[in-house]
């Protein structure tokens, strides 16, 4: 009889004690469990409960975002990872056609009033990366110390950070965020077309928190490899020179822009020269064209030269995928034209 009391004395306290802890004021000023559940599209934490009201206040739109493998392959493949970021994502008004860009970049970049190199890439940009066939968003990216890449290089899966919305004219469901060592992220065409002087959405510049008097250099701008600068070009021809002659002088430097579409995997391969008489400068540049900044656009793939001898040479450059070595170019898809270089005129 004695031990039942005892044991009916004990529980007594602990069901008291429990109903006063569950019923308690949660004493570390912690919220429920479920007042901390986050609203979708709401930054649930208080590092950026002032941002998303900032990024509201200069016109963009607080969205949540999933890193997610395989986005290439049917939705109901796709592998949401770990985790989830909040960018703020602005729509630049419609154009005749009545599309709308747009750039994302992630809440805290936007806010902080500290730099970061995504922030650092979009106010200094530099000249685009040697044309390879490739994503030029990526390789972009890539040459400023960022990617964008899923599952390693040479893996076609895909990724990106994804909302639940679907695509819509005022969503893209997935988009592809030039990731960086400090942590910082922003929208990798975005970042492209900015340095090929075309802003998506709106220009960042305008609306990010950190506003240095003086940029610091970060970022190695210029042309590639031995390249002339613009100052120092003497000619220019486009396709519609193809077949022409020219007459050069020795040091003078020849450019050749020539509509190219990196996304259909063609670009301009040179099939022959004498370079005694015209030295290739540096590496092939792509620069994205000023159409509708839309991925997949084409730009111009432009070849440099110098006149470094005296004689003359053809000059014939084909377009074609690297992989189809074996096709025989149309005439549509070959230039090519005849380069006479003089002794230096007296300047």
């Amino acid at each position: 009889m004695e031990r039942s009391l005892i044991a009916a004395f004990v529980i007594g306290i602990l069901v008291a004690t429990l109903s006063v802890v569950l019923g308690a004021t949660n004493v570390l000023g912690r919220p429920p469990a479920q007042v901390a559940t986050p609203t979708v599209g709401l930054p649930p934490d208080s590092e950026t409960d002032e941002a998303a009201p900032y990024c509201l206040s200069k016109g963009g739109k607080v969205t949540q975002r999933y890193p997610t493998y395989n986005t290439n392959a049917p939705q109901d493949q796709w592998l949401r990872l770990a985790g989830l970021r909040y960018f703020c994502t602005f729509l630049a008004e419609p154009d005749s056609s009545g599309f709308q860009s747009q750039i994302s970049i992630a809440l805290d970049t936007l806010y902080t009033k500290q730099p970061t190199l995504a922030v650092l890439a979009y106010l200094e940009p530099v000249a685009l990366p040697p044309f390879t066939g490739a994503n030029p968003a990526t390789l972009y990216c890539q040459k400023l110390g960022g990617t964008d890449i899923w599952g390693g290089e040479d893996n076609a899966a895909g990724g990106g950070w994804v909302t639940d919305a679907p695509d819509s004219k005022d969503n893209f469901q997935v988009v592809g965020m030039c990731m960086f060592p400090d942590g910082s992220a922003i929208d990798s065409w975005g970042l492209t077309y900015k340095a090929n002087g075309v802003v998506r959405g709106t220009d960042l510049s305008k609306v990010v928190r950190y506003q240095p008097a003086q940029l610091p250099n970060v970022f190695v701008g210029g042309a590639s490899g031995n390249q002339a600068g613009v100052g120092d070009v003497d000619k220019t021809l486009t396709e519609t020179d193809n077949g022409s002659k020219l007459t050069l002088h020795v040091g003078d430097v020849l450019n050749l822009a020539l509509d190219s579409n990196p996304s259909t995997g063609y670009s301009w391969h040179l099939t022959q020269n004498d370079e005694q008489v015209l030295l290739p400068l540096g590496e092939p540049q792509f620069t994205l064209g000023n159409q509708t900044p839309m991925p997949g656009a084409g730009g111009t793939e432009t070849f440099q030269f110098k006149a470094v001898g005296k004689g003359q040479t053809t000059l014939t450059l084909v377009y074609m995928r690297p992989w189809e070595k074996d096709t025989t170019p149309t005439p549509q898809n070959t230039f090519s034209v005849t380069v006479t270089v003089e002794e230096p005129s007296a300047r």
